[in-house]
């Protein structure tokens, strides 16, 4: 029996066992772990500026690297090139990639978007209640992008260490961690870059309706450079694509888990 299952005899009416096990499925710790990961991430912004400074840091370089390696797949995908990508010790990144010409929306793009369909891509494992993979699968991945791209040979040990870092923390959970704690953490994961996306979308939103002060690089800057409409538009309509992308995520998750019922053996 697996630790993610409960089972118990059936006993029909007349006190004789049935002859069948019941097996309780994930779906209430599933939705449970959901549930927590949420209110973890919603009372870390009530955490004293002083102390959530040092707690969210990290998952600050988290969903960073997700960002700039969203901008890398876009341009892998469409058939396009990556010199590097950069993470800065601030929080801040840049990709330098070189994607067909008609792709540049999508790799323009690939930053938010691609953070938020990673975060629902993970709410998708979480579901299944397959967490120490999926840990081992979000190690895998940050070690192969930083492998591949994180090789600026000026002032690029900060992105290089950090993935290296953030990769074996990962393996090390997956070893190491209880499954109901794996399970925690690929949810929080998940929740922090479904929630941060869209908090980075809306202060890309005030930075691009500001009426003074020097306008700063951003996505939505390049795109309206590309393609004319202006920035505002462009941060609108990734949160609008991001809202989307989660409302079906988080529909398929409940789905999901609501299929983790009592199963009859």
């Amino acid at each position: 029996m697996g630790t993610d299952s409960i089972a118990r005899l059936d006993i029909d009416s007349t006190g004789v066992s049935s002859g069948k096990t019941v097996i309780k499925g994930n779906s209430t710790k599933s939705r449970s772990l959901l549930l927590w990961a949420t209110v973890a991430t919603l009372a870390l912004n009530f955490v004293p500026s002083q102390y959530s400074i040092v707690l969210l840091y990290p998952l600050r370089i988290f969903v960073t690297f997700f960002h700039e390696s969203g901008h890398a797949m876009a341009a892998i995908l469409t058939g396009g090139h990556v010199d590097y990508l950069q993470v800065f010790s601030n929080g801040e990144g840049v990709t330098y990639g070189r994607p067909p010409f008609w792709a540049l929306w999508l790799f323009d793009s690939g930053g938010y978007i691609g953070t938020t369909i990673s975060g629902a891509v993970l709410l998708q494992f979480a579901s299944r209640s397959r967490w120490k993979l999926t840990l081992n699968g979000i190690g895998a991945y940050i070690l192969v992008v930083t492998l591949l791209w994180a090789h600026n040979p000026i002032d690029n040990l900060f992105t290089l260490s950090a993935g290296v870092i953030m990769a074996a923390a990962m393996f090390a959970a997956a070893q190491f961690c209880s499954q109901a704690v794996s399970g925690f953490l690929v949810t929080f994961l998940a929740v922090q870059l479904c929630l941060n996306a869209l908090g980075d979308l809306r202060m890309l939103f005030a930075i691009t309706t500001a009426t003074s002060g020097p306008i700063r690089d951003n996505d939505a800057a390049f795109m309206s450079q590309n393609y004319a409409l202006p920035p505002v538009f462009w941060a609108v309509t990734w949160a609008g694509i991001s809202v989307v992308i989660l409302a079906i995520s988080l529909r398929s998750y409940f789905r999901a888990t609501a299929r983790q019922g009592p199963i009859a053996k």
